[in-house]
């Protein structure tokens, strides 16, 4: 694999797009209409709306490269190396497991809903990699866990067939330190501008 590929589901992208862009434009209606003094007490709350959007939808994300699988959550990034995966899953998302027993959940590829699973064919199961018994709705084609899991097994296995190795241990998880900051700020001054009194 000479590149890493990036997975990120479609469709919470275009829902958080489109929440981003409506948030923008509220900022500039409020600024038009009602002048700076609405617009600073507005901003904090639209911005945080805009914030939250953008790093529960856009930012989390599933790397695949040679050499690891990076998992990017909304607080938390994991890096774990293929040889560290003991196993991988779609049950309620993409799960990736280590020989230690830790279970590394990937927000970014969630299951699908009770619905569309029910709906969910037989032939789009089939298609997908693993074993036909312990395959399920969340593993089949088109939805954010099976495609996920599908393209994670596919390089495990090439990875595994290559003769990578296998020495579990090197899994490293970081706490995004500067994303949980700006939120917490950025709470602390929605909070702040509306309970604060209005002229």
């Amino acid at each position: 694999m000479p590149e890493p590929v990036t997975f990120r589901p479609r469709g919470g992208q275009i829902v958080a797009w489109v929440a981003i862009g409506i948030c923008a434009l509220g900022l500039v209606f409020i600024a038009v209409t009602d002048g700076v003094p609405s617009l600073i007490v507005w901003a904090w709350p639209i911005v945080l709306v805009a914030w939250l959007a953008w790093i529960l939808y856009i930012r989390p994300h599933v790397q695949i490269s040679e050499g690891f699988i990076e998992i990017g959550n909304v607080f938390r990034t994991h890096r774990v190396p293929w040889g560290d995966v003991a196993d991988v899953d779609s049950r309620y998302a993409l799960t990736v497991r280590t020989p230690g027993g830790r279970s590394i959940r990937a927000w970014a590829a969630p299951a699908p809903s009770a619905r569309q699973a029910m709906t969910t064919n037989r032939e789009e199961v089939a298609r997908t990699p693993g074993e036909g018994d312990t395959r399920r709705p969340s593993d089949a084609e088109g939805t954010a866990s099976g495609d996920a899991t599908a393209l994670v097994r596919r390089t495990l296995d090439q990875y595994r067939r290559s003769g990578g190795s296998t020495v579990p241990g090197g899994t490293v998880s970081t706490l995004n330190v500067p994303i949980i900051a700006v939120t917490a700020v950025l709470i602390a001054a929605a909070v702040l501008s509306l309970a604060l009194p209005h002229g």
